[in-house]
């Protein structure tokens, strides 16, 4: 999952609301500001001086230090607090105070709750989020560019499924139509069509590499980016109403496209959207294929333990009893999304558990019938190169399909060096053309083949 990507999940179960006996907490706005410092900044002392006994355990525990690692993963270090806080309501005695943050990687509104008594006794990230309008009506528009290597192509802006729609983009190659296709479906979290995480936007990459070698590609915002106050509303929301009915609607939409092949559609899912794929299969036969780009092998739960005690062992600011805490605290927290009963889940996200809890990709990708490409980087801490192993052995015999390591690439699939960690995403980088042309081939290689 990009990076972005493998923690918005928690965002969404765990909204961080620590609940609000020590020194007493004015609610103006130096005193907020105090507070989202402290918690950017991980201070847990200045968090405890003014917490409430839910909050307080928290910090014991480990579960304050382990939410403030999976956030500081997701959106990096804070940059500034922008403005004052705004008071936003008072709800039973709670006084809602909402704080914008920029982030590394994102801006924040973190909404702080102070209780009757003057306690903190929430506190909840959210992504800040610019609605997108989009006209109804409105034909695509159509124009041409240049990639970074000069290659002329076009580029049509579209709209993905019914209302509410999404807008995206398909990029056409020059040449005889019709054209294959590779739909490109992101991993966990807000992504834009670009899979953007800093400067780097490896789905704008691939378009446009995979363009130069022929074959058109559609990308399109993800619907938690563009409806992200209808998504977190939803009474119900499950891995299909992030995920896989957009993808299938993307499907759909170029079944409809006169320039491309309608035998000719792959669909190419990274991280999250990878370990989607067979789900996805399992509910349409058009694709002639499938690739799977950092895809975990394991359940999210699994992979999110995985993610949390490489991080744990990368912090050096946190002493051994700290990080003993957070361990503890991240079991906990695999175990009971792992084992969802309704009760322990609170609030719409129940259902995203509980289906996700019922899901093995391995076994549906086994029931996959046409060709299946596996990419995988050395570099990604993320997704580790064992799940391109659990792959191999799952599919082992089918000729059909094949498994890919790089020795430099990261969970991007874009060259880093050092120690793989948080620090190379921002730095600008590319996914080489050696990824694209591997890809071109397979597909070049399995449409021969029908």
């Amino acid at each position: 999952m990009s990076i972005k990507k493998q923690i918005l999940f928690l965002i969404l179960l765990f909204p961080f609301l620590v609940f609000a006996d020590d020194p007493e907490l004015k609610t103006d706005s130096e005193h907020i500001q105090v507070l989202c410092t402290a918690f950017w900044e991980g201070d847990l002392d200045t968090l405890s001086l003014y917490s409430s006994l839910k909050m307080k355990q928290g910090i014991k525990d480990g579960t304050l230090a382990l939410a403030i690692l999976q956030l500081s993963t997701l959106y990096g270090r804070v940059c500034s607090l922008e403005g004052a806080p705004e008071r936003a309501a008072v709800v039973d005695g709670v006084t809602i105070f909402i704080q914008a943050v920029k982030l590394e990687r994102q801006d924040v509104n973190c909404i702080i709750s102070i209780d009757s008594d003057g306690k903190l006794c929430g506190f909840y990230v959210r992504p800040q989020v610019k609605k997108q309008k989009i006209e109804t009506n409105s034909p695509p528009e159509k124009r041409e560019v240049k990639s970074a290597t000069a290659s002329r192509f076009t580029e049509l802006e579209i709209k993905i499924g019914e209302e509410p729609s999404l807008p995206g983009t398909l990029t056409l190659p020059e040449g005889k139509r019709p054209y294959p296709a590779i739909i490109l479906i992101h991993g966990s979290g807000p992504n834009d069509r670009d899979e953007t995480v800093y400067a780097n936007k490896p789905f704008r990459d691939l378009a446009e590499l995979l363009v130069e070698r022929g074959i058109a590609v559609l990308r399109y915002d993800k619907r938690t980016l563009v409806y992200p106050e209808e998504c977190q509303n939803k009474t119900s929301f499950t891995i299909d109403d992030e995920t896989v009915n957009d993808a299938l609607a993307a499907v759909g939409f170029l079944r409809n496209t006169p320039e491309i092949a309608p035998d000719g559609i792959w669909l190419l899912g990274h991280s999250l959207g990878g370990m989607m794929l067979p789900r996805i299969a399992s509910k349409t036969a058009v694709p002639a294929g499938y690739i799977f780009m950092a895809a975990p092998a394991v359940s999210l739960p699994e992979l999110l333990e995985e993610q949390g005690i490489y991080l744990l062992k990368q912090d050096n600011s946190l002493a051994e009893a700290e990080k003993e805490e957070a361990l503890a605290a991240l079991k906990k927290q695999t175990e009971l999304l792992s084992n969802p009963d309704g009760t322990s889940i609170p609030d719409a996200m129940s259902a995203y558990w509980k289906g996700l809890s019922r899901y093995n990709q391995i076994v549906q990708a086994k029931q996959i019938a046409v060709p299946m490409l596996f990419l995988q980087g050395k570099r990604d801490f993320q997704v580790h190169q064992r799940h391109l192993e659990l792959w191999k052995t799952a599919l082992s015999g089918r000729p059909d399909c094949q498994f890919i390591l790089y020795d430099e690439l990261n969970h991007l699939l874009q060259p880093g060096t050092g120690t793989p960690g948080l620090a190379e995403y921002a730095t600008p980088s590319r996914v080489p053309e050696k990824v694209a042309d591997d890809i071109a081939a397979f597909i070049r290689q399995h449409t021969v083949a029908h």
